[in-house]
C-alpha cells in the first residue's frame, strides 16, 4: 500500500538565512506548510521540475501559521531570510 500522507520537517533551526533542502512531491497534490517559533522577515515556498531552476509558490510567509498549498511540482524547498530565534517549517502532502 502506497503512502497517502508525507510529513517532513524542512527546515529547524536558529539561521539568519538558509535555503532548506528539496523534497521530492510528485506523488502528492495538496499540502500544506506551517512555520512556528521565531520571528521572520520571510519564507518562500520554491517548487521546481527540475531540481535546479526553482520558482516561488505563492506570496512569501511573514509569521506563524499554516498557508495551504497546490503541489503541482516535482520537488519543494523554502528559502527564509532573517530569522531571530528557533524557526521549524514543516509540510505535511496528501494525494
Amino acid at each position: 500500500m502506497e503512502a497517502t500522507h508525507l510529513t517532513s520537517v524542512l527546515a529547524s533551526a536558529v539561521i539568519l538565512s538558509a535555503t532548506s533542502d528539496s523534497h521530492n512531491i510528485a506523488d502528492f497534490k495538496y499540502g500544506s506548510v506551517q512555520v512556528t517559533g521565531g520571528i521572520t522577515d520571510s519564507i518562500q515556498v520554491e517548487i521546481s521540475n527540475d531540481g535546479s531552476t526553482w520558482v516561488d509558490q505563492g506570496a512569501a510567509i511573514t509569521a506563524n501559521g499554516i498557508t495551504e498549498l497546490n503541489l503541482y511540482s516535482r520537488y519543494i524547498r523554502v528559502e527564509i531570510t532573517r530569522v531571530d530565534g528557533t524557526i521549524t517549517v514543516t509540510l505535511v502532502a496528501k494525494r
